[in-house]
């Protein structure tokens, strides 16, 4: 379902952003590539849940569309209602089958102004499940919590933590 919405949102964000851009690329069809490549610059996408009725922002200073189903957005933040909010820098989403995959340096902010700083990231948008295989540093104002890998679900609410898990607790957390 959040596949679909994502679809509908995009397509209609990159309609309305390829009619106003001036850098518009149109890619000639070659053998081994997709026939047709869209780009849209500073674009700004609203996706509602049907079911629930929440909204997921998306914004990236670049959009590039492809005909075989893959959008590649550039220095993005996707920013979730009540909820978290990832930035990063490359991320390719997957329309046909949910998946968004961002590579590079990503930071989840919570709103109680927790951090999770990481590499790379796969997220199944149908599923609402995503995981790293890369070091993770989990912030918060008591401490740090570093791990090898970890596993999100809920809507980022929920964290597993595997690998060399540590915890460093600040002096302060038990009110002494």
């Amino acid at each position: 379902m959040w596949g679909k919405l994502l679809l509908f949102c995009c397509a209609i964000a990159v309609m309305v952003f390829l009619l106003r851009s001036q850098d518009t690329d149109r890619v000639a069809s070659t053998p081994s590539g997709p026939a047709l490549s869209r780009r849209a610059e500073n674009v700004v996408m609203l996706e509602r849940s049907r079911e629930t009725g929440r909204t997921l922002k998306i914004e990236a200073r670049r959009v590039v569309e492809t005909d075989d189903g893959l959008s590649r957005f550039r220095d993005f933040r996707l920013e979730q209602e009540d909820g978290p909010e990832l930035s990063g820098m490359e991320a390719t989403y997957d329309r046909s089958t949910s998946l968004l995959a961002i590579s590079g340096d990503l930071t989840i902010a919570t709103p109680d102004g927790g951090r999770v700083v990481m590499n790379g990231l796969s997220w199944d948008r149908q599923s609402n499940t995503a995981h790293t295989d890369n070091p993770v540093s989990i912030e918060a104002a008591g401490g740090v919590i570093t791990a090898e890998r970890a596993s999100f679900s809920d809507g980022f609410t929920r964290i597993a933590l595997t690998g060399r898990v540590h915890a460093k607790i600040m002096q302060n957390i038990l009110g002494h």
